[in-house]
C-alpha cells in the first residue's frame, strides 16, 4: 500500500513531462482535484486498480488483431458500448509500468472494422445476435475516448480520427433540430443517457464547431423536461414531444416494465457530474440538483441504500429484482457529486463501489456467482475513475490540480464527548434505563467501533446520560447457499442495545398496557431501531424501522400493537408473521419483548454513529409507564455484586418486581465521573417522599443530607441540602423524575 501511495506521488511529477508518443502522459493515478463539484480526495487509487485488473481479466478478450469487451455476458459477442467503455477505461488506466495502448489499438480495430464506413460509428453488436445500426452513447463516448488517447500518448493520429467520428456524428447521430437520435438508424424517442453534455462540449472545442454548443443546449432542454417533478428522476425513454414517460419497442435492453428509471436512465446523474466536473456546467448541476433532494431521504444518506430502479414517482417496480447495484449506487449516486453539500453522501457512492467487484470471469457469472456481470461492473470503474479525480480532462487540464489520496479525509469514527461511565455507575441510565451495551462483529472485514463491543456505552455529558456510538461496519458478504448450509455466512453488525433486565428475559408490554415507544435521538449514516424480544429467532429478524439520519435529535414516536409481530409504524420484514390474531406458537414480541437496539444498516458498509438522548414507553394515553415496572425490580441494596448479570430480585410472570412501587434504595458511591451520577453505597436513613402541586415534599430525611432531583435522562433538575425535618423541593414542570437523598433513591411523578 505504501509503495502505491509512493508511485502516487511520483505520478503527479510525470505528468509535467513531455514524453516520446506512446508513453503515458498522464499515468494512472492521476489524483487529478477537478475545478467543480467534489472529488473523493480519500478514495485509495489501489481500489480501482484491483478492481480494472478483475474486469480486465473477465470482460477484455483478445482476438489478435482485435479484442472485445464480452457482453452480454454468457454470449460470443460485443457491443459498441463496451467497446467504447473499454477505451476510455485503457486511456485512464495506462501508467508508465503498466500501459495499455496496445489494448486500447485493439479495441479500436474492432471499433474500425465494424465502422459504418470510413471514420464512422460502430454497429452496435458484433458477432452473435450482430445487429446493424449505431447507438449514439457508443459513439459519442469513442470519439472522446480518441481525444484524450491523443493527448495520454502524444499521437496526433487519434485526434484525426477523433474529428472524422465527430463528423460522421453530427450527420447521422443528430437530427435536423440538433437532438439526440438513439442511433444512426432510429429516433423514436429520446434517451436522457444519451445526453452527454461533457463529450457535446468538448466537440465543440475540438471542432471549433458551434453545432455542438446547439446539440448540447438542445440536450439540456430535453434532459430537464423529462425530469419527475418531485423526484428528479427521468425514464430509460422519454417522450420527444410531451416529455413523459415512453416505452421504447425497439430498444435492445427489455421493456416488459413500465417506464421507470431503470438499466439506461441509471447512467443520467453520472452524466450530468461529469460536465459538472470537467466544465461546471449549470444545467448539468440543476439535473443533478433535482434529485438530491429525494436521493438522500430516499436511500437514508447512504449509497448502499440506492434499489436497482425505481418508477419516476420514486416507487420500487414489483417486476424486477430489488438489490444493490454498482450501475444504480453509482449512477444515482453521483448526483451528489454537484450538490452543494456532497459530503458525506459521496463518501457512500465511493465506499459502496469499493466494495463491489466484478465477476472472475465472465463464463458463468449471474446469479449465485460472486462479483457482478459485465454492464455494472465496467460502469463501476468509470464511476470510480471520474469521482476519485483519476478522468481529468487531458485536452484542457486548466482548473485540474494535483492532490496526495489522503484517507484519514473521509469520515472516521469518533470517541463521544463526556465521562465513559461503567456498567453499573449510573442507574439512571437513559430514562431510567440502566442496562446498555455495545457490541459488533470480530469477523476482520473492517468493521470497528467506539466504544469497544461489550462496553457500556453510557457518557455524562454535562448532567445527562447518553447512550452513544460511532461505528464503521464492514460489507455484506455475497448470499452463497453452500457457505449457508456450512454455518460460514456471517454477517457484520454494530450497534448498542438496551435490555430491560440484566438476564434479557422479557416483559409483557400488553399487560403494562404500553402502547407506543417514544425516542430522542441522534443518528448518521443508516440506522435501525427495533425492539428485542426473548423467544427464539433469526438475527436481525426483529421488528425495526430505519431512522432518517439528522444533525440535530429528533423526538419520534412509534405505535405498538399487541398482535404478534404487527407493531404499527414499525416495519416488518416480509418473512415474519402478520396476523392479526397469530397461531399458536407463533412469537409475540409484545408479550416477549427484552429490550431495544439501534443498529448499523449498510449492507455494502460505511459508517455511522447514534446517540440516545431519551427513550419511554408510553399507554394508550400518552402517559410515561414507570421504567421500574420494565426493568422489573427495585434498585438493590448493593448495585456493586450485581453487574448484570441476573436479577437480583424475582419478576413476576409479567416481569414486574411486586415491591416496585415501594421506595428503592441504593449503595451510592463514587461514579466514574467523580460528579453527581447516582452509584450504589449502603443506606443511611430513609425518608417519606410525597407529591403536592408542583413540589416534592420530604419528611423524615436526614438533616444536612444532600438530595438531587433527575430527569429520567440523568439531568440534575434541582440538588440541595436537607435543613429541616419537612423540606419542600419546587419542580419546574410536571413528568416523572428520580430523587436522591442521600443514599436513597425514589422514583417520583409530578403531575
Amino acid at each position: 500500500m505504501k509503495n502505491f501511495f509512493k508511485i502516487a506521488l511520483a505520478a503527479v511529477a510525470v505528468t509535467s513531462v513531455v514524453a516520446s508518443a506512446g508513453t503515458p502522459q498522464f499515468p494512472f493515478p492521476q489524483n487529478k482535484k477537478s475545478p467543480h463539484g467534489t472529488t473523493a480526495l480519500y478514495a485509495d487509487p489501489s481500489v480501482i486498480q484491483d478492481h480494472f485488473k478483475k474486469w480486465k481479466g473477465a470482460w477484455y478478450q483478445d482476438k489478435g488483431n482485435e479484442a472485445w469487451i464480452l457482453s452480454p455476458e454468457g454470449t460470443n459477442s460485443t457491443v459498441s458500448e463496451g467497446i467504447a467503455y473499454g477505451m476510455m477505461i485503457m486511456v485512464y488506466m495506462s501508467s508508465t509500468n503498466d500501459d495499455h495502448q496496445a489494448e486500447f489499438d485493439k479495441l479500436y480495430a474492432t471499433w474500425k472494422n465494424n465502422a459504418k464506413g470510413n471514420g464512422g460509428g460502430m454497429n452496435w453488436r458484433v458477432g452473435e445476435g450482430s445487429h446493424g445500426g449505431t447507438a449514439s452513447d457508443a459513439d459519442f463516448d469513442a470519439a472522446l475516448a480518441l481525444i484524450m488517447a491523443s493527448k495520454q500518448w502524444n499521437n496526433a493520429q487519434y485526434l484525426t480520427d477523433a474529428k472524422a467520428l465527430i463528423s460522421w456524428i453530427a450527420s447521422n447521430d443528430i437530427d435536423g433540430n440538433n437532438s439526440v437520435k438513439a442511433g444512426s438508424d432510429w429516433n423514436l424517442m429520446f434517451n436522457p443517457s444519451y445526453g452527454t453534455l461533457a463529450n457535446f462540449e468538448l466537440f465543440a472545442k475540438v471542432t471549433n464547431d458551434s453545432k455542438w454548443n446547439t446539440v448540447k443546449s438542445k440536450a439540456e432542454q430535453d434532459l430537464l423536461a423529462c425530469q419527475n417533478n418531485t423526484t428528479g428522476l427521468v425514464t430509460d425513454w422519454c417522450d420527444w414531444n410531451s416529455h413523459q414517460p415512453a416505452v421504447n419497442s425497439q430498444a435492445a435492453v427489455g421493456q416488459a416494465d413500465n417506464p421507470g428509471f431503470f438499466d439506461d436512465a441509471a447512467r443520467t446523474p453520472w452524466r450530468m457530474a461529469w460536465a459538472y466536473y470537467w466544465y461546471g456546467n449549470a444545467n448539468a448541476k440543476k439535473f443533478n440538483d433535482k434529485i438530491v433532494p429525494w436521493m438522500y431521504k430516499e436511500t437514508k444518506m447512504n449509497a448502499g441504500g440506492i434499489n436497482s430502479g425505481y418508477y419516476p414517482d420514486g416507487t420500487m417496480s414489483q417486476k424486477r429484482d430489488n438489490f444493490s447495484s454498482s450501475t444504480f449506487s453509482g449512477g444515482l449516486g453521483l448526483a451528489a457529486a454537484s450538490a452543494d453539500e456532497a459530503e458525506p453522501y459521496l463518501e457512500t457512492v465511493y465506499k459502496t463501489l469499493k466494495n463491489k467487484t466484478s465477476c472472475a470471469s465472465a463464463s458463468g457469472c449471474g446469479e449465485g456467482v460472486p462479483g457482478e456481470k459485465y454492464y455494472p461492473a465496467t460502469l463501476n470503474l468509470l464511476y470510480l475513475l471520474l469521482m476519485t479525480g483519476n478522468m481529468p480532462n487531458f485536452y484542457d487540464m486548466t482548473g485540474f490540480t494535483s492532490f496526495t489520496p489522503d484517507p484519514s479525509l473521509g469520515q472516521q469514527i469518533t470517541s463521544s464527548e463526556g465521562i465513559h461511565l461503567d456498567k453499573g455507575d449510573s442507574l439512571v441510565g437513559v430514562s431510567g434505563f440502566w442496562n446498555w451495551g455495545a457490541y459488533h462483529d470480530k469477523l476482520g472485514i473492517g468493521t470497528k467501533m467506539d466504544p469497544d463491543s461489550g462496553s457500556s456505552p453510557l457518557y455524562l455529558i454535562g448532567d445527562e446520560v447518553y447512550a452513544n456510538a460511532s461505528m464503521e461496519i464492514g460489507p455484506e458478504p455475497e448470499y452463497d447457499e453452500a457457505l449457508k448450509q456450512a454455518g460460514l455466512l456471517k454477517y457484520p453488525s454494530a450497534g448498542i442495545a438496551m435490555s430491560f433486565k440484566g438476564d434479557e428475559s422479557g416483559v409483557n408490554l400488553t399487560a403494562l398496557n404500553v402502547a407506543s415507544v417514544r425516542i430522542n435521538v441522534k443518528t448518521t449514516g443508516t440506522m435501525r431501531f427495533a425492539i428485542l424480544y426473548a423467544e427464539p429467532h433469526c438475527a436481525g429478524c426483529e421488528p425495526g424501522i430505519l431512522l432518517d439520519p439528522t444533525n440535530d435529535y429528533q423526538t419520534l414516536t412509534f405505535k405498538l400493537k399487541p398482535n404478534g409481530y404487527i407493531l404499527g409504524d414499525l416495519n416488518i420484514d416480509s418473512w415474519m408473521t402478520q396476523e392479526s390474531v397469530p397461531a399458536a406458537g407463533a412469537n409475540d414480541v409484545m408479550a416477549t419483548a427484552s429490550g431495544v437496539k439501534f443498529e448499523a444498516k449498510m449492507p455494502d458498509g460505511g459508517t455511522g454513529s447514534v446517540s440516545v438522548k431519551s427513550i419511554e414507553f408510553l399507554d394508550a394515553s400518552g402517559n410515561v409507564v414507570d421504567p421500574v415496572k420494565l426493568v422489573g425490580f427495585a434498585v438493590p441494596n448493593d448495585f456493586s455484586k450485581y453487574n448484570g448479570g441476573s436479577s437480583p430480585t424475582s419478576s413476576s410472570s409479567q416481569g414486574v418486581n411486586p415491591t416496585s412501587s415501594s421506595q428503592g434504595v441504593v449503595n451510592p458511591g463514587s461514579s466514574a465521573s467523580g460528579q453527581d451520577a447516582i452509584v450504589a453505597v449502603d443506606a443511611l436513613s430513609v425518608a417519606k417522599v410525597s407529591v403536592s402541586g408542583m413540589q416534592i415534599q420530604l419528611s423524615g430525611a436526614k438533616i444536612g443530607s444532600n438530595y438531587a432531583v433527575f430527569s429520567m435522562q440523568g439531568k440534575v433538575i434541582a440538588s440541595g441540602r436537607i435543613d429541616g425535618a419537612n423540606q419542600n423541593i419546587v419542580m419546574p414542570s410536571k413528568g416523572q423524575y428520580l430523587l436522591r437523598v442521600g443514599n436513597q433513591i425514589s422514583t417520583v411523578r409530578v403531575k
